[in-house]
């Protein structure tokens, strides 16, 4: 049985940030298990992307398999809304059970203004705007890089999806070797990655 990895998208979603994360985990030709990814959002009701997708989600939040191998909470428009607190006590069992949590963009700022961020060293869109946070109370862990894995958490801001996608595929322990090749391969260009990788060819 594949090991489950769900995608939390709400209203509004950024329809870029997880997308090449999903295809990579999902994809069974590639050297590494593919994992079965799944998508939650606050209710199983169609919800709209940025880019105007609509989606039907296969969960409910309260419905998210707590023996998931992780959780991926993708940006958006909708995370500093009342209604995406209802996602914060599900990171919190995530993160208290040792499992894989990662974050992009505003869902990162929305860790931080939950408090979620403050046992790790983390990223996010702006330090300055984070920092307004009741919540946020480690300005000393915000490390200035498109995307950062401490233990089991990962964050990125919005413009690093594939700085994201490259750190949450370490995480469940894909090797290192296979995601340098994937991720060259996605941001150095075809030619230049196939020169790197094969320059008999």
């Amino acid at each position: 049985m594949k090991e489950e990895i769900v995608f939390v998208l709400l209203p509004g979603f950024a329809d870029w940030e997880g997308a090449p994360l999903a295809a990579e985990l999902a994809q069974p030709e590639t050297e590494h298990p593919a994992f079965e990814v799944r998508y939650a959002s606050l209710s199983r009701e169609p919800i709209r992307s940025i880019g105007g997708l609509t989606v039907l989600p296969d969960l409910a939040l309260h419905e998210i398999p707590v023996d998931a191998k992780a959780l991926v909470l993708v940006g958006g428009t909708s995370w500093k809304t009342p209604e995406a607190e209802a996602v914060a006590p599900v990171v919190r069992q995530f993160l208290e059970a040792g499992k894989v949590v990662g974050a992009i963009c505003d869902a990162a700022h929305f860790l931080g203004a939950q408090g979620l961020l403050n046992q790790h060293r983390h990223t996010a869109n702006m330090k300055q705007v984070l920092e307004g946070e009741a919540g946020y109370q480690n300005p000393e862990g915000f490390v200035p890089e498109d995307a950062v894995r401490d233990r089991n958490l990962v964050t990125a801001n919005g413009q690093a999806p594939y700085p994201f996608a490259r750190e949450m595929l370490l995480a469940p322990g894909v090797s290192e070797d296979q995601v340098q090749f994937w991720y060259d391969f996605q941001t150095l260009g075809l030619k230049a990655a196939l020169a790197k990788y094969f320059p008999e060819a």
